[in-house]
């Protein structure tokens, strides 16, 4: 299993923009922002960056469920990569297994990079550990959520050479709604509302709430978040079970 999640690790990185977006862009974009407003107290004895820095990890994030994830799952439909790796015996379901837990680490890795780096620069304040694992469950829990979104995108485009330019489309979009490139509370209310259905938007702005000590969890991420999977799931099912009927006749 650990020989295959490298394996799948390091297939990630042939897409360079996508990993530039997920790894180096996030923290560029910090460092710019942190030295042009400054460090700024927000009161309570938190400043700018503890809250930049969950904006600069959902930066990341998206790129790699709506650009990375999406590519692969599509490159593995179209060349019937699985299928032909099962006929010399390669145990299908463990590669599967350890192909989505490669994105789930690379997750962790995003969050871990965002945290050193705002940390050792720019004095990032750490809450408890309990508040920690707890902010920890929420971004892989909203990374399950991204990472259906992805399947989805790859079940409806298919084509590598689209789902890269609709991916960076999408990117900048959800960028915008979340309140990367302004604060979301300053955000028009047409904005807002279309932010709140976008799982990455709880991860961007409230978690703030559990890294400042506030609370433990986000019952408004969590209800969400299951709900927005469960369409997703239910969508892909229904378009599986049509193209499966298809094929039939």
């Amino acid at each position: 299993m650990i020989k295959y999640m490298w394996l799948s690790f390091k297939m990630q990185f042939r897409i360079p923009i996508a990993i530039f977006f997920a790894l180096i862009f996030p923290l560029l974009m910090m460092v710019i922002m942190i030295s042009s407003y400054g460090n700024f107290s927000i009161g309570g004895g938190y400043h700018f960056i503890d809250k930049y820095f969950l904006i600069s990890t959902g930066i990341g994030l998206v790129p790699i469920f709506i650009i990375s994830f999406p590519i692969w799952i599509a490159e593995s439909i179209q060349n019937n990569s699985y299928r032909r790796l099962s006929y010399l015996g390669v145990d299908i379901k463990k590669m599967v297994i350890s192909d989505i837990f490669s994105y789930l680490f690379l997750t962790v890795i995003n969050v871990l990079l965002n945290i050193i780096v705002a940390f050792i620069l720019f004095h990032l304040k750490l809450p408890s550990s309990i508040y920690l694992l707890s902010y920890f469950a929420h971004v892989l829990y909203c990374a399950v959520a991204m990472l259906l979104t992805g399947t989805l995108i790859a079940f409806l485009i298919r084509s590598t050479k689209i789902i890269l330019p609709f991916g960076m489309i999408c990117l900048f979009l959800i960028y915008m709604f979340c309140g990367v490139f302004i604060n979301f509370n300053q955000l028009p209310a047409n904005i807002k509302s279309v932010g709140d259905f976008i799982p990455v938007k709880y991860l961007m702005n409230d978690f703030f709430l559990i890294w400042s000590k506030q609370k433990y969890l986000i019952t408004s991420f969590l209800k969400f978040n299951t709900l927005f999977s469960l369409i997703i799931s239910l969508l892909m099912i229904i378009l599986y079970k049509n193209r499966s009927r298809r094929k039939r006749i």
